[in-house]
């Protein structure tokens, strides 16, 4: 056993003292706050995860003109440094201005799906990571890490190798803190969603959904919704966008299935704060 694995087995070995000796502290340890910011970058996306260990995830950097955006609020939440960027597909509206995004900040690793796209974005995104030397991983079903000991982080999708839209190559993400769980669906639409109802039921059961492609009736099915079962929906979306979303149909299908619906159009940036118990969100809106 070299001294890496003796390190991991000690440390096993005193969580499990402390977890005997004193429950109400491990407890507490366990449920330091984790808080989700869903970005408002108008008809894009932009999320934010801060775990309770300190490291920062960046999913998706909005469209070309959201930079100033985007770093002025990581500016000002404190973010020197971005442990995980995911960039969820190569659309413009994800990833649009993840390149100064990348500029701005230190990044340890970038994990994108297996997508390269013609386009000026998408080279202008890995130009930059290839400047700074970034590692980058394929984003796809299976892939799984820690954000220290409290916060799992789950890839569910993309699972195949094709997908006739492009939204569907999406990195579907999900984040379990305790007994909080939150879905964030990037653009998947529905031939995502048949492929994720194939999972068992709890791995896709969630407390908080990022509804997938801004409100767009391209997905969000009642199906889906009933395996979910989220208590409440957040809807990325620019207001008076062309598009006319989020869709009538998506908003009936969530009040059939009662979900509390926070829009960032309607509310601005919009923060989810997990204790590990409950969950309670904060937006200039939210009284």
């Amino acid at each position: 056993m070299n001294g890496s694995a003796v390190k991991k087995v000690v440390a096993i070995l005193v969580l499990a003292v402390v977890l005997a000796a004193s429950p109400n502290k491990a407890e507490a340890a366990w449920f330091e706050p984790l808080s989700i910011h869903f970005i408002d970058v108008g008809q894009a996306d932009s999320i934010l995860v801060r775990a309770p260990n300190g490291e920062n995830m960046l999913i998706d950097g909005g469209d070309e003109n959201d930079a100033d955006t985007i770093i002025n609020y990581l500016k000002n939440e404190g973010i020197t440094h971005l442990d995980i960027v995911v960039a969820t597909h190569p659309h413009h509206d994800h990833i649009g201005s993840l390149d100064d995004v990348i500029k701005a900040f230190p990044v340890s690793l970038v994990y994108m799906p297996n997508l390269p796209y013609d386009t000026k974005y998408y080279h202008d995104l890995f130009r930059n990571i290839s400047e700074k030397q970034i590692q980058v991983e394929r984003a796809k079903s299976g892939v799984t890490f820690r954000m220290g000991f409290a916060v799992k982080v789950e890839m569910l999708a993309p699972r195949a190798a094709y997908y006739k839209y492009i939204n569907d190559y999406s990195a579907v993400i999900k984040i379990n803190h305790g007994r909080n769980d939150f879905l964030l669906m990037a653009d998947a639409g529905a031939e995502e969603e048949r492929e994720l109802l194939l999972k068992k039921k709890d791995k896709i059961k969630a407390d908080v959904i990022k509804i997938g492609h801004h409100g767009a009736n391209t997905g969000t099915t009642m199906k889906f919704l009933k395996k979910v079962k989220p208590k409440t929906a957040v809807i990325s979306v620019g207001k008076n966008n062309p598009y006319h979303f989020p869709s009538k149909d998506v908003l009936s299908r969530l009040e059939k299935q009662r979900a509390t619906v926070y829009r960032t159009d309607e509310l601005g940036s919009i923060i989810a704060i997990s204790n590990g118990k409950n969950i309670h969100f904060k937006t200039d809106g939210i009284r």
